[in-house]
């Protein structure tokens, strides 16, 4: 599990079969304390999670494949949860 907050989006005129239509979204990782460490990672989001979100991303590829019925999909990074607080966590 991964916390990031998105910072934008990913727009292609040519993809992968198995993404078309998929939302991908560019994540800023956050470290424990909630700041930010300036990786930013790709992820799929079928959630509607907007710019400035926090979000949670699992960084298993299955989960993604699944959700798109299609095992040869390059997917692996996909948003599972929209973040409204962290408790013990600076925001």
């Amino acid at each position: 599990m991964i916390l990031a907050k998105i910072v934008g989006n990913v727009t292609s005129a040519v993809c992968h079969p198995g993404i078309e239509g998929v939302r991908l979204l560019l994540c800023e990782v956050l470290d424990d304390a909630g700041n930010a460490t300036g990786k930013i990672i790709g992820a799929a989001d079928w959630l509607g999670a907007g710019e400035g979100s926090k979000v949670l991303i699992t960084a298993d590829g299955d989960a993604a494949q699944l959700h798109v019925e299609d095992p040869n999909t390059p997917l692996r990074n996909a948003v599972f949860g929209i973040v409204d607080h962290v408790e013990g966590v600076k925001s």
